[in-house]
Order: structure tokens, then C-alpha cells, then sequence
């Protein structure tokens, strides 16, 4: 696995919207249908921490968050093999690594691809029968389990919770203190993130995956590493 890189600015994906047809909601086998997350990409492995997601929805559309962009489109299935159509896709600005990641992800499902489930991983092949993507579902379990673990010195346990607007986005926070050890757990755009409280200048800053959460007061401020360091956050203001 890959580290991410925090550096400027590049430039952005754009892709044509599809003019395919979708496929016919029974003609989509139920162990494709589910969110798909990148393991390998053609071989190269993937970037810790950075996500790259791949939605296969029963009326013939996908989508999902290549690494930087949001995309959707249409596929179409014969047998075991399967084609994306061009999408659509935002034009987000990140940083070289997770554009050149999110690249070699949307380049892969360009191409002609085979499909295969395997237990709870997909492999999309290309014609050659080489990987072009390995993915793990994130379907299976999706319900969660709980995890425990000891806190040395640690009498008890605070758990408190605060609900946030993030620019337009709901996120539920909860904030854990045990001792030496303090966290706090959120949901933005579908992943769960478990951050750990790091030296701040002032208020109470955590560090968790690729996100930055910095609160001051009742307000906090969410940070993306993968903008690099122009990202200016977005403010998050307190909800009922």
C-alpha cells in the first residue's frame, strides 16, 4: 500500500456524459449490486486512506467517488462481461496522487472488462485476463461491529455526542475520552472516520484517514489532506 501524498494542486478529470442505455433491473445478477471499494488497480496497489468506490445499482447505473470526483453513469452486461458506459463526473481539484489514482481507476473501467465475485471481492478483468481491479464489498457487514479496547490509566469513559452542520452536509459526531485518549467518531460521504485527538495551537484538533477535524468553541472546522494544504475546510456549525 501506497502513502498518501500531501502537495499542491492538479489539474481535474473530465468525463462525457453516457448515452447508453441502462440494463433492465432483472438482468443485473444480485451479487454485482452493492458498493464496491478499490484494493488494486491494475497491480499497483492503491493509496492508504484515500478511497476509491465503485456503486453497481440494479437498474443498470453506477457510480461513486473515484478518489477525487464523484462520477455516475450507465453499464451494460452480457454474461460475464460488463461494460461502463462514459460518465459524469465533478471537477474537483486534489492532489497529484489521488488525480493519478482516480485516473488509473476511471481509465480501468473503460476498459473491456470481465466480472467475477469472489466471496465478498469483485475482480473486473481486462480481455487479456489480467486484473484491472480488485475491489472488497462494502456491503457485506455493513450493519458493523462494536470494538473494544483498554485504555491504560483510564478510569472511566465520556462519550459525547454533537449534530453539525458541514456546508449543507448532516454530520453526527461523538466525541470519546478515557484518560490519555481522546477521539472522535463521524460520517462524511458515506465513510465512517475515527480520528485521534493531535497538538493543536488552540481548540481541540483530530487526526483520522485523510480528514482533519479541528473544533473551537461549539463550531468545527473539516479538513480534506487530499486538497493539500490550500484546502480552506469547510466550517461546520452546531445543529439541532
Amino acid at each position: 500500500m501506497l502513502k498518501i501524498i500531501t502537495a499542491v494542486s492538479c489539474a481535474c478529470v473530465t468525463i462525457e456524459m453516457a448515452s447508453m442505455q441502462p440494463v433492465a433491473a432483472e438482468n443485473v445478477p444480485p451479487q454485482l449490486v452493492g458498493t464496491w471499494l478499490a484494493e488494486d488497480i491494475g497491480g499497483g496497489g492503491v493509496i492508504d486512506d484515500l478511497q476509491s468506490t465503485l456503486e453497481i445499482r440494479e437498474d443498470g447505473t453506477y457510480g461513486g467517488m473515484a478518489g477525487c470526483n464523484h462520477f455516475t453513469g450507465t453499464f451494460s452486461l452480457s454474461g460475464t462481461k460488463i461494460t461502463f458506459g462514459p460518465a459524469a463526473s465533478t471537477r474537483k481539484m486534489c492532489v497529484p496522487a489521488a488525480m493519478t489514482q482516480e485516473q488509473k481507476f476511471l481509465e480501468a473501467l473503460g476498459s473491456e472488462l470481465s466480472w467475477a465475485v469472489e466471496g465478498s471481492k469483485l475482480v473486473l478483468s481486462k480481455a487479456e485476463g489480467r486484473t484491472a481491479i480488485k475491489l472488497a464489498s462494502m456491503t457485506v457487514g455493513s450493519e458493523g461491529i462494536d470494538v473494544t479496547f483498554r485504555a491504560p490509566g483510564a478510569g472511566a469513559v465520556d462519550r459525547q455526542s454533537a449534530r453539525y452542520d458541514c456546508g449543507g452536509k448532516p454530520v453526527e459526531a461523538e466525541y470519546i475520552n478515557a484518560g490519555p485518549v481522546s477521539l472522535v467518531t463521524f460520517t462524511i460521504d458515506g465513510t465512517f472516520v475515527v480520528a485521534s485527538n493531535v497538538i493543536a495551537a488552540s481548540g481541540a484538533k483530530y487526526a483520522g484517514g485523510q480528514y482533519i477535524w479541528w473544533t473551537k468553541g461549539d463550531e468545527a472546522t473539516l479538513f480534506d489532506a487530499t486538497k493539500g494544504e490550500q484546502d480552506q475546510g469547510i466550517a461546520c456549525k452546531p445543529a439541532p
